[in-house]
């Protein structure tokens, strides 16, 4: 197996599974702008009241435009999501089952929005680094609470999607993290045991799911959060910080 060098630790591996937002790519840029995009498209469908509703329960200040990081436009899968923004269209006097379509209907507008005016960035370092676990002979993996179709869109814009072998989104599965089912779905679509897999992510939910998942090492990476520390085998300030040797 290929080796994986984690400060004055080696850790062979097949497989690395990353998290996506706020582990590859710069989490709070990409909340900010998804942000604006459903406070847009919401505004068209359901009206002020129901985007003033949104922004509350979805933990968006709409004066500064910043996103709680612990929110659950940041942390919730999609479908939880969603059922937040049903739940704000549904305060304005509207009917559950009319207040499910206008949300939907908005989601669906805004990741069309997002998709041709938002541009994601790697983190630093993040490239090089999955340049070379690639060319050591690492299989690579990205495991997201986002949706999967979103991820893989956005590795293609970001020209590293020939590096991936697997995107597996929340939608693909019963229960997003922090429950293991993505990363389990991910290992079986690549035909590697999790014993056999890294998981690399920056929340504590990326933790407790790959602690469930039973991977063979946790790495956390760009959160200094006591708990997601305490949580990981090795903590690091970047995906870039991770060395490889190719196995003999």
């Amino acid at each position: 197996m290929p080796i994986l060098i984690i400060e004055d630790t080696e850790v062979e591996a097949v497989l690395v599974l990353f998290d996506f937002d706020g582990t590859l790519v710069d989490g709070g840029d990409r909340h900010r702008n998804l942000a604006r995009a459903r406070r847009e498209t919401i505004g068209r469908r359901a009206g002020r009241e129901a985007v003033a509703n949104w922004a509350r329960l979805s933990g968006v200040d709409l004066e500064t435009g910043r996103v709680d990081p612990e929110g659950p436009l940041a942390r919730a899968p999609r479908r939880g999501d969603l059922a937040v923004a049903t739940a704000a269209v549904y305060l304005t006097g509207r009917t559950w089952h009319e207040s499910m379509r206008l949300a939907a209907e908005a989601y669906e507008a805004a990741d069309a929005l997002l998709e041709s005016t938002y541009r994601p960035v790697l983190l630093p370092g993040v490239g090089e680094a999955l340049g070379r676990m690639r060319g050591a002979g690492f299989r690579l993996g990205i495991a997201t609470n986002g949706e999967g179709s979103s991820a893989e869109a956005m590795v293609r814009v970001l020209g590293v999607d020939h590096l991936f072998d697997v995107v597996v989104g929340a939608g693909d599965v019963v229960e997003a993290k922090p429950a293991p089912d993505m990363i389990l779905l991910a290992c079986r679509r690549v035909g590697v045991a999790p014993g056999e897999a890294v998981f690399v992510g920056d929340s504590p939910e990326d933790m407790l799911a790959g602690r469930e998942a039973g991977v063979r090492a946790l790495i956390s990476v760009n959160n200094p959060d006591e708990r997601v520390q305490r949580a990981a085998d090795y903590a690091l300030d970047s995906v870039g910080d991770i060395r490889v040797r190719a196995s003999v």
